[in-house]
């Protein structure tokens, strides 16, 4: 091949554009071509990403969640891109504005009090004054005022969707679709059945599909026989949950939040009844009936990641506690939430912890049992689920070994 003859390009004095013309025109031609080509591919790139993010993805597709980045180093303590991420994780207090939207988890700071050098005293206790703004620099960023207001900061969560999977529904359908106001639209095919409220400025969207807990077998007549069936969780994904996720072509979940306590407890005690066993349905739970939860929430998962695949990101949201203790109840629902917290522990599963941040807050209940009323607990719910989203899609936060979750 022969090779190609050129003047190089040299300033000798003569302008740019004549010392441009010695070269040969097939050569300049080529160069060109070269010269574009990487501009070609990326706008060519730019064009397959646009129409995929059009195309709807099949609900039982595994697509690639990306949720981490390959060769990451965890680093136990540090981890750049996850500085932010600490909010909930940490202990703190509730703090509880004028209104709900006001709530915000503060967590206690790192920098140790010089109680030596320099004492508080009890006579700077102050009543009336809120908190610093020192305290308020360690919270979680607002994020569901922001969503509610339509702030450009949360483009992050355009196309993205929160899948709850709970046994009970005030999780989205009845809490925090009240406080998105006029900002959402919402959907219900049932309050124990399945249900989505989505904000169409960002087509970010909070799916519900709701649990009559671990329950394993349809033939069990005798357990709340008024509610729909099927009441397994395996048949109830597969015949009613999936098929509605399809019908109403909702998107795959980045997120996605689990629970089953206290539908189990009422399954103890109804079953113990219905066996006619000493074993009381006020009694704390035995060790058997614990394994048995354990299983069942083993398949849960279980079914969870063969339908959504291994990457996406799983949390458990742990337990609240009930107002008082009448018939164990306060400490039956310990137990369970004990044994799902060594389950978590066991998969690397995080913990969505809640109902431990509204510890003692059981004014909030409307039920005088254990039921949030709309308010600062159902703010405290979605600021927590979006944080745990924005770490979720970020990559290289969610497998960040730094935090006790």
């Amino acid at each position: 091949m022969a090779t190609a003859q050129y003047t190089p390009l040299v300033y000798n004095g003569d302008s740019v554009e004549e010392a441009a013309s010695t070269l040969r025109p097939s050569l300049l031609s080529k160069r060109r071509v070269l010269l574009l080509l990487p501009f070609v591919a990326i706008f060519a790139s730019l064009i397959t990403i646009g129409f995929n993010s059009l195309t709807m993805p099949d609900p039982l597709s595994n697509r690639p969640y990306v949720t981490e980045t390959p060769n990451t180093p965890l680093v136990f303590g540090q981890v750049a891109n996850c500085v932010l991420f600490i909010a909930f994780m940490k202990s703190g207090i509730l703090h509880l504005g004028a209104y709900p939207n006001d709530t915000r988890w503060l967590p206690f700071p790192h920098d140790p009090i010089d109680a030596l050098n320099h004492p508080l005293r009890s006579e700077n206790i102050d009543y009336d004054t809120p908190p610093d703004e020192d305290a308020f620099a360690q919270a979680s960023p607002q994020y569901m005022k922001m969503l509610a207001s339509g702030n450009t900061e949360m483009l992050w969560v355009y196309n993205k969707t929160i899948l709850i999977i709970v046994e009970n529904t005030n999780s989205c359908l009845r809490r925090l679709d009240w406080n998105l106001q006029e900002q959402h639209s919402y959907t219900s095919h049932g309050g124990h059945k399945f249900g989505y409220c989505t904000v169409p400025k960002y087509n970010f969207t909070m799916v519900n599909w709701f649990l009559y807990g671990m329950v394993d077998s349809e033939d069990f007549g005798w357990f709340r026989n008024t509610e729909e069936r099927p009441i397994t969780f395996e048949k109830r994904f597969d015949e009613v949950m999936i098929p509605l996720m399809r019908q109403e072509k909702l998107r795959n979940p980045d997120l996605i939040i689990e629970t089953s306590l206290f539908w189990d407890d009422n399954f103890f005690d109804i079953r113990s009844k219905h066996m006619n066993s000493s074993h009381s349905g006020s009694s704390p739970l035995t060790y058997s009936e614990i394994n048995w939860h354990r299983s069942r929430v083993h398949a849960l998962i279980a079914k969870t990641r063969q339908l959504y695949g291994v990457k996406v990101p799983i949390m458990f949201r742990t337990r609240h506690l009930r107002k008082d203790n009448r018939w164990n109840r306060v400490l039956r629902i310990f137990q369970l939430d004990q044994s799902v917290r060594a389950i978590a522990e066991e998969l690397g599963i995080k913990l969505f912890d809640w109902g431990g941040n509204l510890e003692g807050q059981t004014d909030m209940f409307y039920d005088d049992d254990q039921h949030f009323k709309n308010g600062p607990a159902t703010w405290l719910a979605g600021d927590m689920m979006l944080f745990y989203l924005k770490r979720a899609v970020t990559a290289g936060c969610w497998q960040c070994h730094q935090w006790r979750d």
